[in-house]
């Protein structure tokens, strides 16, 4: 679709397509042919392009083809590699794990914003891409210690399980640093989901019975209510309690953005502006923030909308609704502890960036926005598989 938004394709054929489109592009010719004495009726613009920005379109091209690329890359490795399944998350575990670390060595060593940002610009950002990884060691400790009940008499696995839950801990930590509200929630989300989902399985299986399955969530859930109690630091308690006065973009401002690019996705319902054209067809509808470049919608969700269109935003909402159904599934599924355990850490950091995604543009920074890519090719796995009856397990 995105290839499509930068074919030429016939004037006639684009005004019934994107008759805003169009419009501006009868508004430009007088312009683009100010010497020539060409007429401006529609029938001279000739071909154009369903993207209002090509340019910034071809560039977006090559970065969700990237995107998908790492998917199908991934996907195939974890396939590949059924035999190891954590394999294919180690990579970015490290990476994100030294971004941590980063963070808290800025923040220990006086930072001058006070709080940690890693190699970001944005806090948030930073948070984004933590809390998208911060489900895996935690669910690969778990796997650890539940996977061969043979080796009881080891430490191994409790030592592998208590590494994991270090590096877990200072992914949590750096987030919490990092000052970002939604970051912190988005990251206790996802811990609840994946504590929840591990909890109601046994050992292998499902848990039998209601009482085996909801005491131990309800604890779970105890336990991230008290972190959200206990956990944010005081400055991060001083941006929950003052929302409107802070050196971000402020949440007045935020849903005035959103109900100006309301009127951004009524002019072009179905194939949108372009992607990447936000910024420049936003300028008609834009009467929040008048002295600031407003370059995203602060919500990944309205911002596809805006520039892929209705057709767009259902096919990528099929496609992640696809990747994480199916890994739901795999929760349940999965002839393996490794593979249920795997898939629990899918799910919650999906859910993680999903819920993100609703006040910022994690989705439109490439190192998140690959991540995320990465992931759902992990979760992949379980597309290719077909299982009709759960395997129950005492």
């Amino acid at each position: 679709l995105v290839a499509f938004q930068i074919v030429p394709l016939p004037a006639s054929l684009v005004r019934h397509l994107s008759p805003k489109r169009a419009e501006l592009q009868q508004a430009a010719v007088p312009f683009a042919n100010a010497s020539s004495s060409q007429s401006s009726t529609p029938s001279s613009i000739g071909f154009v392009t369903l993207s209002a920005v090509p340019r910034a379109t071809t560039e977006y091209l090559l970065t969700t083809s990237s995107y998908v690329l790492v998917f199908l890359l991934i996907r195939d490795l974890s396939l590949r590699l059924a035999k190891f399944p954590w394999a294919p998350a180690i990579p970015f575990l490290i990476v994100v794990g030294l971004e941590a670390v980063l963070g808290l060595l800025q923040v220990s060593g006086g930072a001058t914003s006070g709080f940690a940002t890693g190699t970001y610009a944005s806090r948030d950002h930073y948070a984004g891409l933590i809390e998208m990884a911060l489900p895996f060691p935690v669910m690969f400790a778990v796997a650890a210690l539940r996977r061969d009940p043979s080796r009881d008499g080891s430490a191994l696995p409790a030592l592998k399980a208590s590494l994991l839950l270090g590096i877990a801990a200072i992914m949590l930590v750096a987030i919490v640093l990092s000052l970002s509200r939604m970051g912190f929630l988005a990251a206790l989300a996802s811990l609840l989901v994946a504590g929840v989902a591990a909890v109601s399985l046994g050992n292998g299986g499902y848990s039998r019975g209601r009482l085996r399955t909801w005491v131990p969530a309800a604890a779970v859930a105890l336990v991230v209510l008290l972190g959200l109690l206990f956990l944010p630091t005081n400055p991060l308690l001083a941006r929950f309690a003052d929302m409107t006065h802070t050196s971000d973009i402020s949440p007045d401002t935020r849903v005035q953005i959103w109900r100006d690019t309301m009127g951004l996705v009524k002019d072009y319902p179905l194939f949108g502006c372009g992607m990447g054209g936000f910024e420049s067809c936003f300028l008609k509808y834009k009467t929040a923030g008048p002295m600031y470049t407003v370059d995203y919608a602060h919500n990944d969700y309205l911002q596809v909308l805006a520039e892929l269109g209705l057709f767009g935003f259902a096919a990528g909402l099929l496609f992640v609704g696809r990747v994480f159904q199916r890994s739901v599934r795999g929760i349940f599924l999965s002839d393996s502890i490794d593979g249920r355990h795997l898939a629990i850490a899918c799910v919650a950091s999906m859910t993680a960036m999903l819920l993100h995604s609703f006040v910022d543009f994690n989705m439109y920074v490439p190192a998140n926005g690959m991540l995320f890519a990465w992931v759902a090719g992990i979760a992949g796995v379980y597309t290719s598989r077909s299982k009709s009856q759960p395997e129950l397990i005492p």
